[in-house]
């Protein structure tokens, strides 16, 4: 909705927020049946055995059908989106330039997304460097839904800024499992630890980190997000997105650094700086084409 400058549009933000009501239900479920299946390993781990079925609060039974009702709901609240875009008007939530497929492709996404979420619990998971490859697509699935459900072009810098955005997240919380855990001890909880080891996954995240870091500066300085956006101005947000890295960088070193929604969710400066983020691209999609503000650089 940003990217695209339909933030200002009422029919986005209902056909959004369905979208991420049906990922995170269906996200959910994905947990549900993920911590059923490590509820072993789990009560191995100091954090993971205060889950509630790895603690015995919450028993196997009453997880599935959770996670069952969870997916149906999703899939429900998806298509509900898809309806609306397929109708192309619905009084004020109408799309004004509805696409063909009028979001159908927001159920495609979701369903891979759940698909690969089985995958990952029961396989994928187990796997040095798959597992992390795996995590960051099933966000760049989230970001391709999202899309979908407004039915705006999907581009290619849409995949590459996520997945390595979502890769470096991704590398940090392995990492810092790594070290939460006693030596020797962190592949009795995930069996891919056994190919992570702690210089090898440093030298891992500081890659990843630099790969995020330049393929959104690419981004923004690619000729068709500057056609896009009418300017070159998306340059003046790079600052912020380096410092957000860095500081994420920062933070996962410290205890507890494998809890990605922790780190995000416990440092105010971080919102602080997600919040500027926001609000400058905000100003440059809608601004930044003017002819008083576009010729500022050379482009």
């Amino acid at each position: 909705m940003l990217f695209s400058g339909r933030f200002l549009e009422f029919g986005a933000w209902f056909q959004s927020i369905a979208a991420v009501a049906g990922f995170c239900l269906v996200s959910s479920a994905a947990y549900l049946v993920n911590d059923l299946r490590d509820r072993q390993g789990d009560r191995q781990h100091p954090t993971k055995r205060f889950r509630p079925i790895a603690a015995g609060s919450l028993s196997p039974a009453t997880a599935i059908a959770a996670a069952a009702v969870m997916v149906a709901i999703g899939f429900v609240l998806a298509g509900g989106a898809v309806m609306l875009g397929v109708r192309g008007s619905v009084g004020v939530l109408a799309y004004k330039s509805p696409q063909p497929l009028g979001g159908a492709g927001l159920l495609v996404w979701l369903g891979g997304y759940a698909l690969l979420n089985m995958l990952y619990t029961f396989w994928l998971k187990h796997r040095a460097i798959v597992d992390v490859l795996v995590v960051a697509m099933m966000f760049v699935m989230r970001a391709m839904g999202g899309a979908a459900a407004i039915a705006v072009p999907i581009s290619p810098w849409l995949v590459v800024c996520t997945f390595t955005l979502c890769l470096f997240m991704a590398v940090a919380k392995r990492r810092s499992e790594t070290v939460e855990m006693p030596p020797g001890q962190a592949h009795e909880v995930r069996k891919a630890h056994l190919g992570y080891q702690l210089d090898t996954i440093e030298h891992m995240l500081t890659v990843s980190a630099a790969m995020a870091l330049m393929t959104y500066s690419l981004y923004c300085l690619a000729p068709r997000t500057v056609g896009h956006i009418g300017s070159g101005h998306m340059v003046w947000t790079i600052p912020l997105v380096i410092y957000g890295t860095f500081r994420y960088y920062r933070r996962c070193h410290r205890p507890g650094g494998s809890d990605i929604v922790a780190v995000l969710t416990g440092d105010r400066v971080m919102w602080l700086v997600i919040a500027l983020y926001v609000a400058l691209v905000a100003l440059i999609t809608t601004f930044g084409r003017l002819d008083s503000i576009k010729p500022i650089l050379d482009v």
